[in-house]
């Protein structure tokens, strides 16, 4: 009996531990992978964010090797860390690393809605979404839409106004999540979420939901990542199916409201009624275009919203010169037009500088497609089918090789055209890059930024005691970035009443 126990666990040993030389044999420097925690204990056990894990390999390895293999559990990865190999996989190389890794965990029978996002789609079916969704961010669409963000940053105002006469503190994240989720709705359904008037309202709670981490599948993701024989077995839904079914109902009501009333509107509702007259696409595929507008529009731009909003609070220099630039290209009613909003150069390189601190993305995972050589400085690596390179974004933001004094917001460093150098280098990336940039960008950079400035505008912000800082700590569970314990900010109006 002990006998046949002590070969089990062998057998277990020999199972898990069967890949911890796989980097080696190839000549690719690598740290000692621990059993069943592989190099990512932390992320793993969700005791911090797997960012962290990654932070200290690439720290340790970025001035030895231009890659390096990890072992995540028992399956091989490896990690790029320097920018021109970053280069090949997101653009060079771009068909030999075309999938994100979700790919093969996403049921589409189960995740209708989920699996027809264009970051989760292969091949022809991505192209064909990627051709169907581009025209709906044409700058005339955008202007377009601009008045309606205007309005709804005004309510966005009054909220704060009111709030703030409770002299208690204002979570950044839930006041961008509000002025999105209100954005979103009203230019994709055409409807007012009323973020800033109910308490809890539907759309509100609904959206929150759409991206929520659960226990079961942060386990289920964790044995299809580690064990990938199972994730043929294991059936994950990240979309609940009252979420969906909401989501649905929502647009079949726009619809039907948009051709009673015989309304036209050129907003993306409108963009996806044409694309039906044109091409007949089905409602499911009506609705799964409504659900990645919302998303990628929703949760992203209010996650940007909230650290932009932090970082402005803690500069007071910053502050005060993005303040006057934004009352100097004021109209006469004290508006800034669409035009002057894409031309305030210095809200350019505020929003950029906070992006590059705080990606809301803060690695991106690429599965190769097609067996592939990466080369630089003599040293080569060839990937096989299967496996998943990590780009750890954060880090390359954060290295002090491509920035000066990289821990520091100083916005000045994306001024004179600097962001295109940045871009071309890919040593800025907060939006991906290549091909598989992302598709809503335009339209995030417009909310995004029209929020800044009207918050700015009519507020003094600072940082409330209540936020956790020295250092901000991405949460464990969390699948973008967001901080433990929130963005707490103070807001002083500089309206007279």
């Amino acid at each position: 009996m002990i006998f046949i126990l002590f070969l089990l666990l062998s057998l277990v040993y020999i199972y898990l531990t069967w890949n911890f030389d796989y980097w080696t044999k190839r000549g690719v420097p690598s740290p000692k992978a621990r059993v069943l925690l592989g190099d990512l204990p932390n992320g793993l056990l969700k005791t911090e964010n797997v960012i962290y894990d990654i932070g200290k390999i690439y720290n340790n390895f970025k001035s030895k090797t231009p890659f390096v293999g990890m072992i995540q559990t028992r399956v091989p990865r490896l990690l790029i860390l320097e920018p021109e190999v970053i280069k090949d996989v997101l653009i060079r190389k771009f068909n030999c690393f075309r999938y994100a890794e979700l790919v093969e965990i996403v049921d589409t029978k189960l995740d209708p809605l989920f699996a027809k996002n264009p970051f989760l789609l292969m091949d022809e079916e991505w192209k064909e979404k990627r051709a169907d969704i581009t025209p709906a961010f044409t700058s005339n669409r955008l202007k377009v839409l601009y008045p309606i963000i205007q309005d709804l940053s005004a309510h966005m105002i009054k909220y704060i106004i009111n709030e703030s006469k409770k002299n208690e503190p204002l979570d950044s994240l839930e006041v961008a999540a509000k002025f999105t989720t209100d954005v979103v709705s009203n230019c994709i359904f055409g409807i007012d979420a009323e973020s800033f008037t109910k308490e809890k309202p539907e759309i509100r709670e609904m959206g929150k939901r759409i991206l929520e981490p659960n226990f079961s599948n942060v386990v289920k993701l964790f044995l299809a990542e580690s064990f990938p024989f199972m994730r043929k077995l294991m059936r994950i839904q990240f979309m609940p199916n009252d979420v969906k079914d909401f989501f649905v109902n929502l647009m079949q009501q726009a619809l039907k409201h948009r051709e009673e009333k015989k309304i036209c509107r050129e907003d993306f509702l409108d963009h996806i009624i044409q694309l039906r007259n044109k091409k007949n696409i089905s409602e499911l595929e009506m609705a799964s275009h409504t659900m990645s507008f919302f998303s990628d529009g929703f949760e992203t731009s209010s996650v940007a919203i909230s650290h932009a909003l932090y970082e402005i609070g803690n500069n007071t220099r910053v502050q005060d010169k993005l303040r006057d630039e934004i009352n100097k290209n004021c109209n006469k009613s004290g508006l800034i037009s669409y035009e002057t909003l894409t031309e305030l150069p210095y809200l350019d390189q505020v929003f950029h500088e906070s992006l590059r601190l705080h990606p809301p993305a803060v690695m991106i995972s690429k599965q190769c497609t097609e067996p592939t050589d990466l080369e630089f400085d003599g040293k080569r690596v060839t990937v096989e089918k299967g496996i998943n390179v990590f780009i750890p974004i954060l880090q390359v933001h954060c290295d002090s090789n491509y920035y000066f004094e990289p821990d520091k917001f100083y916005p000045e460093r994306f001024d004179d055209g600097a962001i295109k150098d940045y871009l071309d280098r890919c040593v800025f990336m907060p939006f991906g890059a290549g091909p598989r940039i992302c598709l809503g960008m335009r339209f995030a950079l417009m909310q995004t930024k029209a929020a800044i400035a009207a918050i700015v505008q009519n507020f003094e912000i600072s940082v409330n005691k209540k936020t956790q800082n020295n250092p901000l700590v991405i949460d464990p569970v969390a699948f973008i970035n967001v901080k433990v314990g929130g963005l707490w900010l103070d807001f002083k109006s500089l309206k007279k009443e």
